[in-house]
């Protein structure tokens, strides 16, 4: 019986008096376009946020390859997913089909990648069909690979492990990979959209509120001295 081959800076220099809002206004001050409330954390934490230091080049490379490997994964999986999970319950053995050519990957140790080929023993001449599926925290390894025919379309055909063994693992393992790269894709399109790279509008903005903070600082002393 086959079976499935297994695992082949900007400075910024200290603040030491304390810094407050006059009273009826917000951080951000309305007469400059400074984040005067970004740079109060900034302040307070003493060190710059990690956006400031990448530029727009790598945020967009981020969303391509983000892009690309969300509609990759739909495109080969989300298919026989969807079949198996309604073809559910009426597979049967094909005897008349064999799987060959079974192996899985396994990417640190989370997630595994399958693919086997099933071809037909009374049309040998006529191509496998191929099947792949994708699962979280299993091998794969060792496994049998029996080819199946469902019952109520004949010409849907899969693998035993996959369509009924595996199917909920890959149908939560599909959905997870899905919301996290479709969440990373949103991030990264929504921080290159408001600017949040070096040199870009949110990292101007910062670097004016704190040149803001360290003006207010600086005008504190006289201001103190001149009151009687």
């Amino acid at each position: 019986m086959a079976e499935f081959g297994k695992r082949n800076t900007i400075g910024i220099q200290p603040v030491h008096s304390s810094l407050t809002s006059r009273p009826g206004t917000s951080p951000r001050d309305t007469h400059s376009n400074g984040d005067v409330s970004a740079a109060l954390a900034v302040v307070n934490s003493g060190k710059v946020p990690a956006w400031t230091r990448f530029g727009p080049l790598r945020l967009v490379i981020v969303v391509l390859c983000t892009a690309a490997a969300l509609w990759y994964v739909s495109a080969t999986y989300a298919g026989e997913i969807l079949r198996d999970l309604r073809l559910s319950g009426t597979w049967q053995t094909a005897y008349d089909l064999r799987a060959v050519d079974g192996s899985c990957r396994r990417v640190q140790l989370v997630i595994t990648f399958c693919s086997a080929k099933i071809k037909s023993l009374a049309e040998p001449e006529r191509a496998p069909v191929v099947t792949e599926f994708m699962m979280g925290f299993s091998s794969g390894g060792g496994e049998a690979i029996v080819p199946v025919r469902s019952t109520v379309d004949p010409s849907a055909v899969a693998v035993a492990y996959a369509a009924e063994t595996r199917l909920v693992n890959r149908t939560l393992t599909w959905l997870v990979v899905t919301t996290i790269l479709a969440a990373l894709l949103i991030g990264t399109a929504n921080a290159l959209r408001r600017g949040r790279y070096k040199g870009g509008r949110a990292h101007r903005s910062l670097l004016d509120g704190l040149a803001e903070l360290q003006a207010r600082v600086a005008t504190a002393p006289a201001a103190q001295h001149a009151a009687p």
